[in-house]
C-alpha cells in the first residue's frame, strides 16, 4: 500500500502531531517575524525536521535587531541548528551547544558546512566502498527492520558503520552534513503517485511514532517497504540542502550541559552579544522518543521502547524530569550562565511556551519562571513578547504524570544586564535573503532534474 493519505494522527504517540512548521500568527508587539513569507529562510534549514523547533525568521528578527556583522550569537540549546545557520548566513559568529546527539549533529552540520563538492566527494568514497563490499546479512532490532526494504537496510547499516568508525563528536563537517541530511530522510510520507524522497514505509517526518504503534499501523494498512537506493536519495537531499549559498564564518559547537558550559571557561565571560534560544520543554517533549529512528542512525540503540537502555540513558543525560521545581532550578542555572557570558549591553531572547493542565487555565510559564528566578540574577527584563500561534501546530504536556493541553502562546523573555543599554537595530527589519538560490549550479541542476522526473 503506497498512499499519502494515511491518517497517522489518530491514536498517535503524540496527541496533536505537527504537520507543518510554525507559521502565521502575530505577537503582542505586532506581526514582527510573522510578516515574512511562510517558506522564508536558508535551504539548509530543511536538512531535518525537529520537534519543537522555532522558525528561522524569529532568529533573524533578533539577530537583525540587536547585532551587527561580526558579533557573537549564542544558542545553548541549539536543537536543529536554526540559530547557528541563520547567524552564519548573516555574517555573525555563532556558538552553539546541545546534549542531544541528533541536535549536536544537525547544529555542527550547519555551523561548519563545507563546500557542496567536498560533501559529494566524501559520499562518493563511501558509496564506492559499499559497491566493493561483499553483502553480508544485517542484524538490527525488529523495530528498525520493519521500516525498511532489505536492500535499503543493508545500505543504511553500512553507512551507519562507516560513520561510527569514530565517536560522533569527532566527525568531520562533511560527515555531519551527510549524517544530518540522512537523518532528514530516514522516515516520511509517500507522494500521491506512490513515490517517495524518504527511505521508510510511509509515515510522519517530523517525529518518530512509537514502535508498537508503527507495527500495528503497518499490519492494519498493509504498508509496503519501498526499495530505495540510499545513496541516490541522499544525493537528492543534499542538492536541496545546498540550493542556497553557504557563506559566513564557521561557528563553534559544543556537546555539554548548557549551564555548565556557560558557567565555565569554555566561553569567555562577557563575550556574547546576543543569546537566542528555546530551553527544552522538559515536561512537554521527550526528545529521545520523538527521534528514536534517527538516534538509531547515530548509534543510540533501544530508545523507542520505554524500558530500553538507550531510552533510560538518554532521559538521564537530557535531564528529562517531571516537576516544576526541577524545571525552575534548571532555568535558574541557565539564566545565571547567560548572565555570565552576556556582554554588558548584550541581549538574551529566551523562548518559553505556555502550558495547561486539562480543565484548568493555561500557565504563563515564561512569566512564572521569571517571577521565580529574577531574584537569583542581576539581569533585568526588557520586555516580554507573546507569540500567538495556531494551537493545532503545537504539542504540549505538563509536568508530573498529567498530560497537558497545547496553548496558543509562546513567550519571549528579552533580558539584558541591570545597567545594560542594548543597541536597538533598524526599526524595520530587512527580510531580504541575499544567499537565496546562490548554491552551486550542480545542486540546482540536480533538483531540477528530480522535479522533472516527478511531474
Amino acid at each position: 500500500m503506497t498512499t499519502a493519505s494515511l491518517d497517522w494522527s489518530e491514536d498517535a504517540f503524540f496527541e496533536a502531531p505537527e504537520a507543518k512548521p510554525l507559521d502565521g500568527g502575530t505577537t503582542s508587539r505586532g506581526h514582527l517575524w510573522h510578516t515574512a513569507p511562510q517558506r522564508w529562510g536558508h535551504s539548509m534549514h530543511t536538512m531535518c525536521s525537529y520537534h519543537g523547533m522555532f522558525p528561522a525568521k524569529l532568529a533573524h528578527y533578533f539577530i537583525q535587531r540587536y547585532t551587527r556583522p561580526g558579533d557573537v550569537v549564542l544558542d545553548p540549546f541549539s536543537g536543529r541548528g536554526t540559530v547557528a545557520l541563520q547567524t552564519r548566513a548573516e555574517g555573525r559568529r555563532s556558538i552553539s551547544n546541545d546534549l542531544s546527539p541528533l541536535a549536536y549533529i544537525l547544529t555542527h552540520a550547519k555551523a561548519k558546512a563545507p563546500e557542496y563538492k567536498i560533501v559529494l566527494e566524501h559520499l562518493g568514497q563511501i558509496e564506492k566502498r559499499y559497491r566493493q563490499f561483499k553483502a553480508q546479512p544485517v542484524t538490527v532490532s525488529p523495530d528498525i527492520e520493519m521500516l525498511y526494504h532489505p536492500t535499503t537496510l543493508r545500505q543504511l547499516v553500512f553507512l551507519r558503520e562507516e560513520l561510527h568508525r569514530k565517536p560522533f563528536t569527532q566527525w568531520t563537517a562533511a560527515e555531519t552534513v551527510i549524517a544530518g541530511s540522512l537523518a532528514g530522510i530516514m522516515h516520511g510520507s509517500f507522494r500521491r503517485d506512490g513515490t517517495s524522497q524518504y527511505l521508510s514505509i510511509s509515515m510522519p517526518n517530523t517525529f518518530s511514532m512509537s514502535p508498537s504503534y508503527v507495527e500495528k499501523f503497518i499490519r492494519e494498512k498493509g504498508l509496503v517497504k519501498p526499495p530505495q537506493d540510499v545513496f541516490e536519495r541522499l544525493r537528492e537531499k543534499l542538492a536541496r540542502v545546498y540550493l542556497d549559498a553557504v557563506d559566513g564564518p564557521e561557528g563553534q559547537v559544543f556537546h555539554e550541559d548548557a549551564a555548565q558550559l556557560m558557567l565555565s571557561d569554555s566561553i569567555q565571560a562577557r563575550s556574547v552579544d546576543l543569546v537566542v534560544t528555546s530551553p527544552p520543554y522538559l515536561q512537554v517533549v521527550n526528545y529521545g522518543t520523538a527521534n528514536w529512528i534517527r538516534l538509531w542512525l547515530l548509534g543510540v540503540e533501544e530508545v523507542g521502547r520505554e524500558r530500553g537502555a538507550g531510552r533510560r540513558n538518554l532521559d538521564k543525560t537530557l535531564d528529562h524530569r517531571h516537576t516544576y521545581d526541577s524545571y525552575r532550578e534548571f532555568m535558574t542555572r541557565t539564566i545565571q550562565g547567560i548572565e555570565r557570558v552576556l556582554k554588558p549591553n548584550g541581549v538574551a531572547a529566551i523562548v518559553i511556551g505556555d502550558v495547561a493542565n486539562p480543565g484548568k487555565e493555561a500557565i504563563q510559564l515564561a512569566s512564572k519562571i521569571w517571577a521565580d528566578v529574577s531574584s537569583e540574577t542581576t539581569l533585568r527584563l526588557v520586555e516580554t513578547i507573546d507569540d500567538f500561534i495556531d494551537i493545532d501546530k503545537k504539542v504540549s504536556r505538563i509536568w508530573k504524570d498529567t498530560k497537558g493541553q497545547a496553548t496558543a502562546c509562546d513567550s519571549v523573555l528579552v533580558l539584558t544586564h541591570a545597567k545594560g543599554k542594548p543597541w536597538d537595530g533598524p526599526e524595520d527589519i530587512d527580510w531580504d535573503e541575499p544567499y537565496k538560490d546562490g548554491g552551486p549550479d550542480a545542486a540546482h541542476q540536480r533538483v531540477s532534474a528530480g522535479r522533472h522526473r516527478h511531474q
